[in-house]
């Protein structure tokens, strides 16, 4: 268990480091990124109902591209908006999901990389089906 912690944590450092680094090595990165596979977007969408505090209130969901890193992991965004234990909605938000052998490995709420002009996104109706709608 403290093995796949320090993976989640090397990974999320990873991102994050190259999302700081001069010269903007990550927009390379984005440039060559691919759209995520039907498979992965099946993965995301099971986690979600799982993980989701209000999955059927999932709405405004879109999937970024996958970039693959230099480490092997890769890195996928997801946002959406959804409601809290308030039964209120909080606005769209993102995370940052690491991958490793196409497979999530942890996340990160709001990720900086996420927020970059140049990510680019695909609607997620697969999870915006969780409401119902």
């Amino acid at each position: 268990m403290k093995n796949t912690g320090m993976t989640l944590a090397a990974s999320l450092l990873l991102l994050a480091g190259c999302a700081s680094q001069e010269g903007d090595r990550y927009g390379e990165i984005i440039a060559r990124s691919t759209p995520p596979s039907p498979e992965l977007r099946a993965l995301l969408v099971e986690g979600a109902a799982r993980v989701a505090y209000d999955p059927a209130s999932i709405r405004y969901a879109e999937i970024s591209n996958v970039a693959d890193l230099d480490n092997g992991v890769q890195g996928v965004c997801v946002r959406a908006d959804s409601k809290n234990v308030k039964g209120v909605y909080t606005g769209v938000h993102s995370i940052g999901i690491p991958l490793r052998d196409g497979k999530p490995i942890g996340g990160e709420l709001d990720h900086p990389i996420c927020n970059r002009s140049d990510v680019p996104w695909n609607k997620f109706p697969e999870l915006d089906a969780l409401n119902g709608k």
